[in-house]
């Protein structure tokens, strides 16, 4: 199937990058605390922290036992894939784009070992005490602008 093909190449909803957690069921906490993943609340509601730690690279080690909220949600651009908006190789050549983003992002703003870069950077500009320079900002509105036109979903 074309969108399990261009989530298997992306990975940005479980690395931190679309969201810092997903819903969870309480029925989904005592597993996901058995396979080692952080959970948690967030407005009296059970939450699994991103990134995954069951993700390696770009890819879902737990795909057939992911939480529901990771099973029904698809981005923006998945659906654009799904409504045959886009091809699969358009959508996958726009991933590719993210991701070589980021990695400028991660060039110029090095995250401290395993924090999200797109979550550091912003937690870096929002800084009153961190010198943000405009190479760093330029890298940073550079990965928002795709993220936000690209795959984030639209309000409801």
């Amino acid at each position: 199937m074309s969108l399990e093909a261009l989530c298997l190449e992306c990975g940005l909803c479980c690395d931190g990058t679309l969201f810092r957690h997903v819903e969870i069921s309480v029925s989904e906490r005592q597993e996901l605390v058995s396979l080692g993943i952080g959970v948690g609340e967030k407005s009296k509601r059970g939450v699994m922290w991103l990134p995954c730690g069951k993700l390696n690279g770009k890819c879902c080690t737990i795909y057939e036992a992911r939480p529901g909220g990771c099973r029904r949600f698809v981005c923006a651009l998945g659906k654009r894939l799904e409504g045959k908006q886009v091809t699969l190789d358009e959508a996958l050549a726009q991933v590719k784009d993210m991701q070589e983003r980021i990695a400028a992002l991660r060039g110029v703003v090095p995250p401290p070992d395993g924090e999200p870069v797109l979550r550091y950077a912003r937690t870096c500009i929002d800084s009153t005490t961190t010198k943000v320079t405009e190479e760093q900002l330029e890298a940073f509105r550079h990965v928002e602008e795709l993220r936000y036109t690209v795959f984030m979903p639209p309000p409801q």
